[in-house]
Order: C-alpha cells, then structure tokens, then sequence
C-alpha cells in the first residue's frame, strides 16, 4: 500500500513559491495522536439524557428510520484595520440545536436557537413531518458521552483572548506593511477567530462532543508608483489557539502581501493563447474547484458529476493522484469528527490517474452503497449535513521544481491564484491569476497582471505531466449552498497545454 502521507514540505498561503513567509512543516497524522480522552460524564452543553431521547424519538414519531440533533456553541470575533486603525469590532455568540430525521435518501430538518425543551421538541416535529412514512419508529439507544481523538491542537481558546491583544496582532500587521516598501499606499487588515463546541446525539446511541478553534488573518495591501497602481493579498488561516500569533505570524502575513503588491507594480501585459502553464505551489484552488466538487459523493449519486459510474476508470495522468483528508494536523479544513460524528479518513479518491472512491457522508455513502468517509460538514447548528471537502491536495511527485521552469521553453507561471468561476457539472473554470510571471526560454521573466486561466478540469488532469515535490497548502472558504472553511493543496507542477486569456 502507497504511504500517502504528505512527505516534509512548506506550508504556505495563496499559492507562493519562496518569499518572506514561514516555513512550517506537514507532519504525518499519527505524530500527533493520543488516546481518547478519558470519559466526562457532564455535556459541554445543558441536555439531559431524558430531554436527548425524548427530542431523539419525537423526530422518529412519523416513521423515520433514524434522527440525529446536533448542538453547537460559536464564539466569534471580527476586526478590521484601515488607514492604520481599527474600523470595526464585532463579536457575537451563536448557539442552538439542529433536529434531522432520516428516512431512506429524505430527510427532514429544523433547527431552535435554543437549548429548551419546547422549541427542540417542536423542531423535532417539523423534521419528522418532512421525513415521515407510514411505518412505526424503532426505540432509542442509551448514550454514553464520548470524545474524539484530538488532531485539533491549541492552548490558548480564542474566548479567553483580550480585545487588546487582537488589536496588536492587527497594528503589527499593519507596520510590517508599511515599512516593507515606500510605494505602499493603503494596508487593510481583516481578523476573524472563533471557538467552536459542538455535539453530535444520535438515534443510534451516539453521544460526542467536540471543541475547536479557528483563524483566519486577511492583509490586503495597495501599492502606487509612477503613475501605476497594484495590489498583495496573503491570508493565514489555522486550526490552533492564539499561540499562533507568538511568533509574528501577523508581520509574515503583512510581509509577503506588500512583497507581491511591489513586485506586480513592474507588471506587463499577460500572453495569451495556448501554452504551457506552471503552477507555482499551492495552487490547489485549482483542483478543489474543477475536479474536487466533482467528487463528491451527493452529485455521484445524482448523477449530475463527470465521475460518476467511472471508478477504476483512468481520469487523469499517472502523475495524479489526489487525496481528502480531514485529520491532517491543525489545517483550516481539519477536524476531529464531522457534523455526523464520524471521524475523518485519509481519502484516496484518485491514485496515479485511476478514480478509486467519491466522499461522503451519511445519506450519500447509503446511495452509493459504500463507507462513510467522514465529509458531513454544515456551515452551523442551522443547518443540515451534506458532502463537503476538507483538506484535498494533489499527491507531491519526485520532478525537480527548476527543472520544470527549464523544461517549459515559453507559457506562463501563475504563482498564485485567486478568484474564479467552475461549473461543477462539467468540470469548466475560469481563474484569475493574482501573480503571474512569463517563462521565456525556459526562465521565469517579466511579471505581467491580468491573467486568466481557462479550460476544463477533467481535461487538464489528463495534461499534467511534471510535478513537484513542494506540497503547499492554501486556505479558503468553499461555497456550495453553505460555507464551510477548508484547504487545497498542491505541489509545483505543470500542465502541457491550457488557455491563457490575456492582451497579447
């Protein structure tokens, strides 16, 4: 068996090769794992046993063949810095209980922003009359109160975190900007932390409880010179307290975002046509967009992805091999459990071009006959479950990364990505590239601004033909009717032949 663990690399944001940032290393799982922890018999949360089984079997009164509810309690803070000083401070509580009731491929559901008795009961009611059938419900199991093994490390909850100590973390952010270069005009710093505590109750006797935190620091800077005007964008987001900021995390940020704002200023117009791009490492966006979401096992079973009924089929070059893996060490889309309570696998959903599984969740895994791969996220408490990402990375290869500049006589190297649009379906994207850079004569050259990367994910799995040993990782916020935070990974690599859309 293939030992898919990650192999020692830079963890970094946004996609960049080198710069100012930390280097910090992927570790393999099984580094960081403890044993469970010991039984609590007291809930983070004020449910009984009683009030549980009661809402439990009140969503099965109509015949459901299972229910689940799902607790949560999210502390969240936001700042945002302009012109060197704080615009905005908001911070909220969010707290509540999710009732679903199961029966077959349907489901009902209904959320209480509240703990009480009454309006869980009644939610209760609203997903049972959804998910209803003429057959009478079996009883509920007994609980026992359990936690999960910890890959979700920190030592310092966001909850427990002074406003003052935010506000440094931003002012820094917002000096190691300014400082990097004269010609930086405006620095924008955006803060967003929270602690999360949730619970998964089911029908089936599962009772466990689950608590982390999350970061995400945006520093978006503007630079101007001589008439022309440009912009840096870096972003760091992980599962850990706010130990991470000890060792000025906020100025690395700030840092590489002013560097690709003074670099991007000497930028030129981009090429355009077909040619050969190199993507610079971590630009897993890339992959988690036009080729992820077509693996994921609710369109499977719909049959409305470009893989379903292909598996064992090749789908990609032998230089391909993409893996989703939810319990990778302190990544923005990592977590102990999902929101079904099940803990998360390593993945392997594509191996050296050969499709091998579709993610899941409960109802999908039920579908397509086949594990629950631990991908049933929801955005919170207010919603229900589905399929989803977490942290889904392109397998690092053994091509040395100069070598694929030398090997590429003439395209484009997208250091970085940004935004864009895919049709899930079909598998077509367009990306912007936020810096870009020619190859001429087998050498990174001139930067150049504008850029758009266009073509068709199944297509360019198969036209990849060098890749990298460099696994970087970048974070995101994916969106599929909810927002669930997650992570793309990919080493550097190149794809023979693509659409570049520019002005030459």
């Amino acid at each position: 068996m293939t030992d898919w663990n990650p192999r020692l690399g830079r963890r970094r944001f946004l996609g960049v090769i080198g710069g100012a940032a930390a280097a910090t290393f992927v570790q393999p799982l099984d580094r960081w794992i403890s044993p469970a922890q010991a039984q609590d018999a007291t809930s983070m949360f004020p449910m009984s046993a009683t009030l549980a089984s009661r809402v439990l079997a009140e969503a099965r009164a109509r015949g459901a063949g299972f229910s689940e509810i799902f607790l949560e309690t999210r502390v969240v803070t936001s700042m945002r810095l302009i012109d060197s000083a704080i615009e905005s401070v908001s911070q909220g509580i969010y707290s509540g209980c999710g009732v679903r009731a199961v029966l077959g491929d349907r489901f009902g559901y209904a959320y209480a922003d509240s703990f009480e008795e009454a309006p869980l009961l009644d939610a209760a009611r609203s997903a049972a009359a959804i998910a209803s059938s003429v057959s009478p419900a079996e009883g509920v199991r007994g609980f026992r109160l359990d936690h999960p093994v910890n890959v979700i490390r920190y030592l310092r909850p966001f909850d427990e975190v002074e406003a003052d100590e935010r506000a440094t973390w931003l002012a820094r952010a917002d000096e190691a900007a300014r400082i990097y270069d004269p010609a930086i005009r405006q620095v924008v710093v955006e803060l967003n932390d929270e602690m999360l505590r949730s619970g998964v109750i089911n029908s089936d006797g599962l009772w466990i409880e689950d608590r982390a935190p999350l970061l995400s620091l945006r520093v978006n800077v503007n630079a101007a010179r001589d008439g022309r005007h440009s912009t840096g964008l870096e972003r760091t987001s992980f599962r850990k307290g706010a130990e991470q900021m000890d060792e000025d995390a906020a100025g690395k940020t700030a840092r590489e975002a002013a560097r690709m704002a003074v670099v991007m200023l000497d930028a030129a117009d981009p090429p355009s046509g077909e040619m050969p791009v190199v993507l610079g490492a971590g630009g897993g966006v890339l992959f988690h967009e036009a080729v992820g979401h077509g693996l994921e096992g609710d369109l499977v079973s719909r049959g409305v992805s470009f893989y379903s009924g292909k598996i064992g089929q090749r789908v990609g070059s032998s230089r391909v091999s993409i893996i989703d893996w939810g319990g990778m060490v302190d990544l923005r889309g990592s977590y102990n459990i999902d929101d079904e309570g099940t803990p998360p696998r390593q993945n392997i959903l594509i191996e050296k071009g050969i499709l091998r599984g579709f993610l899941t969740d409960r109802i999908s895994a039920q579908n397509l006959d086949t594990i629950r791969t631990g991908n049933g996220r929801r955005q919170s408490y207010r919603f229900p479950p589905m399929v989803r990402m977490s942290n889904t990375y392109l397998y690092q290869g053994e091509d040395d990364v100069d070598g694929i500049i030398r090997e590429t006589k003439n395209g484009l190297f997208a250091r970085s990505l940004g935004g864009g649009e895919v049709d899930t379906t079909s598998g077509n994207f367009t990306f912007g590239v936020l810096e870009g850079y020619k190859i001429e004569d087998g050498k990174i050259t001139t930067p150049v601004r504008g850029a758009n990367l266009v073509g068709n994910g199944p297509e360019i799995m198969n036209r990849i033909d060098l890749v990298g040993p460099d696994l970087v990782f970048w974070n995101g916020t994916c969106g599929k009717g909810q927002w669930v935070p997650v992570t793309s990974g990919a080493p550097t690599l190149r794809i023979s032949s693509m659409t570049v859309g520019g002005t030459e």
